[in-house]
């Protein structure tokens, strides 16, 4: 836009150049310029320093700072009832840039429109979305809160079933150790018992002892079965309270993972009234855009109506 500007300042100075030129010029070179009728066309004449060619224009009159003003423009090769006439070659240049930013603002004006329904529906589509945001936002706070007192529910449990493993750990070891004790003197009570059967000569003395030892070795054979039944229980209730323990972590984790999806949700959502913002500002700038190019295109026919003014 800048540049633009500096282009019209420049524009202007020149044909303000143009005009103290042609009241200052001698008679000699006040009958070229804008208008002049001319027969061969392309032919460049020069008027204090200013330069203009033979070209097929056309007469038109148009209102300049309020007056009505004759202007000559180069013509194209449909326009009609055109005639040889010199022409300022600013005139001519600036023409072809008002002929070029029209068709570009043509271009413009169809993007413009096409992005501004874009833009007008996501903002439709932002505002419905905003309707509900805050219950949204509420709803998954409290779910979060919730979710919370779970985790610390789970995470408490843990220690607890941790301890109880501790202890079947221990109680484990020492049902074991028993089981290695009564082992070792079950078995040297059948050793014992076998030596007594074989002396057949003390056969009538040893009978009682026999039997108390074969008693012995009986609750022997009894407890042991009954510590290892024991000990297999306590195995699997220590495997079910890892199994616990496992699930608790890995509730926590997924519980966790909820509360960052919907903490996402959160953000997400309020975000909603600054989106609409960032449309709205987005629609402004589209369309100023636009009326800054109409704004230009209007001071570049300026330009060159002033510069294509009869007798400049």
């Amino acid at each position: 836009m800048e540049v633009n500007m500096l282009r019209k300042v420049s524009t202007l100075s020149i044909a303000g150049a143009l005009i103290a030129g042609v009241l200052v010029s001698t008679p000699a070179y006040a009958a070229v310029s804008n208008g002049s009728t001319c027969t061969v066309v392309n032919k460049t004449t020069k008027v204090s320093g200013f330069t203009y060619k033979c070209v097929t224009a056309v007469k038109s009159t148009v209102t300049l700072d309020g007056t009505k003003t004759t202007i000559f423009l180069p013509a194209t090769a449909s326009t009609k009832n055109a005639k040889k006439y010199y022409l300022a070659v600013d005139c001519i240049t600036e023409t072809a840039s008002y002929i070029k930013s029209a068709k570009e603002l043509t271009v413009l004006e169809a993007g413009t429109a096409k992005a501004l329904i874009e833009i007008d529906a996501q903002i439709a589509e932002q505002v419905k979305a905003s309707a509900n945001v805050q219950t949204q936002i509420d709803d998954l706070t409290k779910e979060n809160a919730d979710i919370a007192i779970k985790i610390k529910e789970q995470t408490d449990l843990i220690p607890i079933a941790q301890k109880e493993v501790a202890d079947l750990a221990v109680k484990i070891a020492a049902v074991t150790k028993q089981i290695e004790d009564f082992t070792v003197i079950l078995n040297d009570s059948k050793a014992k018992l076998a030596t007594l059967k074989e002396d057949k000569v003390n056969a009538t003395k040893n009978a009682i002892t026999i039997t108390k030892l074969s008693t012995a070795i009986s609750q022997l054979s009894s407890s042991i079965t009954s510590l290892k039944t024991s000990n297999s229980t306590s195995k699997i209730q220590m495997q079910s309270v890892n199994s616990s323990i496992s699930k608790y972590n890995s509730s926590i984790m997924q519980l966790k993972s909820t509360i960052n999806k919907n903490l996402a949700s959160i953000e997400n959502s309020k975000k909603i009234g600054s989106n609409i913002t960032t449309l709205n500002k987005t629609k402004d700038l589209t369309s100023g855009q636009l009326l800054q190019a109409k704004d230009a295109l209007k001071q570049t026919m300026n330009s060159r109506n002033l510069l294509c003014s009869q007798g400049l």
